[in-house]
């Protein structure tokens, strides 16, 4: 295959590939195990730009050393691939230009980069289509590098919500608690663990998305971001009995109608019922319910939905 082909196969814009070459074991080749087949790609940089230097953009040809990096690339084939990028360091002849020196670099792989931008692209998309973290980036990055991969696909992705005419709030608590040490004071600090979600109910957006922590200045915060009209299409906000929401929904959106959702007002009513039947229960034996009081055994019947309750025990059989 001619170098051009080649060039056109690997695909990776901005580089040509020299020559392509079968290695069992390589140095350069450190990410594989050793005694891997790996076929190693060297490249060599065809963008102009690559020249431009990164603080004056003054285009150099004064080459001040050779260098040569391994960026991890896309598998392909059945055996892995690595490569060995061939890179120019240019001086900077422009004298009043602070840099001295720069390197190549192509928009696939900046100053620094261990990865290739399609690499990143291609783990993201992965744990986007539902494949785990650590199973899309196995044997190609470490987990937190995975992760972030996949938050800048699902950026791109993710778009504005449009106004709703509905809005939900509560909060939701991720895992258990975590601590940190201030860098200034020498002390610990937890984590903030909850999470305040902003839901369509009126629509089929679902989640709008989420603000972190429960406080009122994140919740106006969030609602801010949308802009005034898109707060003002908000009719009805359903929450929980929050004073916390309360008081933020009233400063960020005072012409919106402020209601308890279904939730939190059946978990109230049942939470008033089992109060109910406790006091009943103290008032009728003189000491707590125990399994063989039919008055206290029988307490979650009323509390179970009647979706949940079998034939026998419906309301409509006279048994509940």
């Amino acid at each position: 295959m001619s170098p051009d082909g080649t060039t056109i196969l690997f695909g990776l814009p901005g580089v040509r590939v020299r020559r392509v070459e079968h290695v069992a074991s390589h140095p350069v080749v450190g990410h594989l195990r050793p005694g891997t087949p790996a076929r190693l790609v060297h490249v060599v940089t065809t963008d102009p730009a690559a020249a431009f230097c990164l603080a004056c953009g003054v285009v150099s040809s004064s080459v001040r050393q050779r260098r040569t990096t391994s960026p991890r690339d896309v598998p392909y084939g059945d055996q892995r691939l690595a490569v060995r990028w061939h890179k120019v360091q240019y001086a900077c002849r422009e004298r009043r230009c602070p840099r001295k020196a720069f390197t190549e670099q192509i928009p696939e792989l900046p100053a620094g980069a261990r990865l290739t931008g399609r690499l990143r692209r291609q783990v993201g998309a992965a744990v986007g289509d539902g494949q785990a973290v650590s199973v899309a980036g196995a044997g190609l990055m470490s987990w937190p590098i995975s992760h972030a991969a996949f938050i800048v696909h699902a950026q791109e992705l993710l778009a504005e919500p449009t106004a709703v005419t509905v809005l939900g709030i509560d909060e939701t608590r991720r895992g258990r608690p975590r601590w940190t040490r201030c860098e200034t004071t020498n002390t610990w600090m937890k984590l903030e663990r909850f999470e305040t979600n902003f839901v369509d109910l009126g629509g089929r957006q679902g989640l709008l998305g989420q603000a972190s922590g429960r406080r009122k200045d994140n919740v106006i915060a969030w609602l801010d971001e949308r802009g005034q009209d898109w707060k003002d299409q908000v009719q009805i906000v359903a929450m929980d009995p929050c004073a916390t929401y309360r008081s933020a929904i009233r400063q960020a959106l005072p012409n919106a109608l402020i209601v308890a959702d279904h939730f939190h007002l059946v978990a109230l009513a049942n939470k008033a019922v089992t109060e109910v039947r406790r006091r009943v229960t103290v008032d009728t034996t003189g000491r707590r319910g125990t399994a063989q009081d039919p008055i206290w055994a029988k307490r979650t019947r009323l509390l179970r939905a009647k979706e949940r309750l079998s034939p026998r025990r419906s309301p409509e059989c006279g048994t509940a």
